[in-house]
């Protein structure tokens, strides 16, 4: 199957300098995560890798990311981090408004950014980000950016309960492939990457505050040391999540998952 991926169709349509000039394919694998920190030893920085199908696919927080063989992309990129290594927090950020922006460039508008990186329609989530950071031997600080994406899927291609609260782009009435999707996801990576290596932030941070929808909303965040609730007020300098509590303080969430509507702070 890793045949059937059209590298030419791909190539029209990637515009990037680097990322992704270097690809690899794979019909099954158990991670492209792992993959690409494999590769960045030999190809070096950019190189990405796609398979249509991952046995041991990671999602954020330990959870496993659920993959229709040859109608989702999974997709990894490795890069040299070249900027602090305590400024890192922004790259997944900066990665979960890359696959918005491929959305929207896939005919996919409506699809909107939950802190920290997933990608929704309208609650369904449509994209995942997972991004790891390692000290590569003699190349210093490396991060991988791991990108699920719903590309072909129908509703009866997502299993029991995340029928429900799935989408694709097909569902949501793009025509892309695997390949167009893998394209403007770079396409869209590598500026942003950019902007957050050459220290512009602020920039960054502004355009994921723009694809979001948090703002003046009452939210509940389920972090590692418990539940919190607040209106949503901006991002922090770090992309931290500011939250203004019942009380009236401000406090700032540095890592967790925004519960859906509704759930409140059932965090067992």
């Amino acid at each position: 199957m890793a045949d059937d991926f059209d590298r030419a169709r791909f190539t029209s349509r990637l515009v990037t300098r680097r990322l992704g000039r270097q690809l690899l394919v794979r019909e099954l694998t158990a991670s492209t995560n792992d993959d690409a920190w494999d590769a960045l030893a030999t190809l070096g920085d950019g190189v990405a890798v796609v398979a249509f199908d991952q046995t041991r696919g990671r999602g954020r927080a330990g959870r496993r990311w659920v993959h229709a063989r040859g109608k989702g992309l999974a997709l990894s990129v490795a890069m040299a981090l070249g900027c602090d290594v305590r400024q890192a927090g922004i790259v997944p950020l900066a990665a979960g408004l890359a696959v918005a922006q491929a959305c929207h460039a896939l005919s996919v508008p409506a699809a909107r950014l939950k802190w920290p990186n997933d990608v929704l329609v309208r609650e369904r989530k449509l994209a995942g980000v997972l991004c790891e950071l390692r000290r590569v031997p003699g190349a210093g600080e490396a991060v991988v950016i791991g990108v699920g994406l719903n590309v072909r899927q129908s509703r009866t291609d997502f299993p029991g309960e995340l029928s429900a609260t799935a989408t694709s782009l097909h569902l949501e009435g793009s025509p892309a492939s695997i390949e167009d999707a893998a394209a403007e996801v770079l396409n869209r990576l590598e500026p942003l990457w950019d902007e957050s290596q050459e220290g512009d932030r602020g920039a960054v941070l502004d355009k994921w505050s723009r694809s979001s929808d948090h703002w003046g909303r009452w939210v509940s965040v389920r972090t590692p040391s418990g539940g919190v609730s607040g209106i949503a007020v901006r991002l922090n300098a770090d992309g931290g999540l500011v939250l203004r509590t019942e009380a009236g303080v401000e406090t700032s969430v540095v890592a967790g998952d925004v519960l859906p509507a509704g759930s409140g702070l059932d965090v067992a």
